[in-house]
């Protein structure tokens, strides 16, 4: 288990300063709609990203191997 902090670390601060497509969406959301209206976007991916994460870290990646169909509803 302590073998794994070490690469975790690395590839969440890796993650920090790389931008990916949502700094993009909402860079985009910002500069057409401004600030305020942009607010939304943000906690939207702020609040999914960490569901995401946490759906993952709960082992649902073994449910949806075990049972497909429930992937497919998924998408």
């Amino acid at each position: 288990m302590h073998g794994m902090l070490g690469p975790l670390v690395l590839f969440a601060l890796a993650m920090c300063f790389t931008p990916g497509p949502n700094v993009v969406m909402i860079t985009a959301s910002g500069a057409n709609f401004a600030f305020r209206r942009a607010i939304p976007h943000m906690l939207g991916i702020s609040f999914g990203f960490g569901a995401m994460a946490m759906a993952s870290g709960l082992g649902l990646a073994g449910l949806f191997q075990a049972e497909p169909r429930l992937h497919t509803a998924l998408k």
